[in-house]
């Protein structure tokens, strides 16, 4: 039987959605799973690595995707998310895509170079060459962050999107692993909630590697950026939900259970002005 999908939105609602779709596999019994698009009306194309995170639940390479409207599969053609599925890819003249690609674990250097590929220009604010740097390894601190802890054997899922007439750009990297909750319970042998492991992980020191590599979520610069840049950072893991903005920084507990943790980083492309590390500012740049 067909398993409906709704609107997927990169925001509580499309996350709660998606992971009400990897909950229902465990009642999931036929060979093939048709994933039936009829009443999805938008889909954040971003949103295809969280998507894939779902669909390892049922194993991707038996699923089909049916009844696509033709906007949204041009979309989900162009970031290569529907060649995942057995679908001819489609170019993106306009480069507003940042592709769908799967990752395994070990492929640090090769998700270096499709940071430096995709992740400069499309709508970015100026930034400094060592602010470029920093910001460039922050979003390689998520993706390390991922691969040591996830245990995800999917590896781990990256896509985004540049959306001009909404002036954003949404970059979102996903794993299909035991996600933040499961992670700090093994370290404190404790029963933290999904919520609370999450709001742990987000406070400055706060690990659980056991060597001297750094830890966290390497969200701290671009925490900082986000706030003034008025953009979001969005993090879902298992029954938790945390969205970073410059108006408030809410928790929520979904409904189910989401597989694996997912790091959505929205940038406000609509911003004419020029950021630099403080430690670059010299006293004669401050009129």
């Amino acid at each position: 039987m067909p398993k409906k999908i709704g609107p997927i939105e990169s925001d509580v609602y499309g996350f709660n959605a998606l992971a009400l779709l990897a909950n229902s596999s465990k009642t999931f019994s036929d060979e093939m799973l048709a994933l039936d698009f009829q009443e999805c009306t938008t889909f954040d194309a971003n949103m295809a690595a969280p998507l894939y995170t779902a669909l390892t639940c049922y194993h991707v390479e038996k699923v089909k995707a049916i009844n696509i409207r033709h906007d949204i599969r041009t979309i989900l053609k162009k970031n290569g998310f529907l060649g995942e599925l057995g679908v001819l890819n489609a170019d993106d003249p306009d480069q507003t895509i940042l592709p769908f690609r799967r990752f395994n674990r070990n492929a640090g250097a090769s998700f270096a170079i499709y940071l430096s590929q995709y992740m400069t220009g499309r709508g970015i604010p100026r930034m400094s060459a060592g602010l470029t740097k920093r910001f460039l390894q922050s979003l390689f601190e998520i993706f390390q962050n991922a691969a040591m802890h996830s245990n995800s054997h999917s590896g781990i899922f990256v896509c985004g999107q540049l959306s001009p007439a909404m002036h954003r750009l949404d970059f979102t990297i996903a794993d299909a692993g035991i996600g933040i909750r499961d992670n700090v319970r093994r370290h404190f042998n404790n029963t933290i909630n999904s919520c609370s492991a999450i709001k742990w992980a987000l406070e400055k020191g706060h690990t659980t590697r056991t060597n001297n590599q750094p830890g966290g979520l390497g969200l701290k610069l671009l925490k900082d950026f986000i706030r003034i840049n008025q953009g979001k950072i969005q993090i879902a893991s298992r029954y938790g939900f945390h969205e970073i903005s410059d108006m408030a920084e809410p928790f929520y507990k979904l409904d189910y259970d989401f597989p694996g943790t997912c790091v959505n980083i929205e940038i406000n492309t609509d911003d004419a002005r020029n950021y630099a590390l403080k430690s670059e500012i010299k006293s004669s740049d401050i009129f």
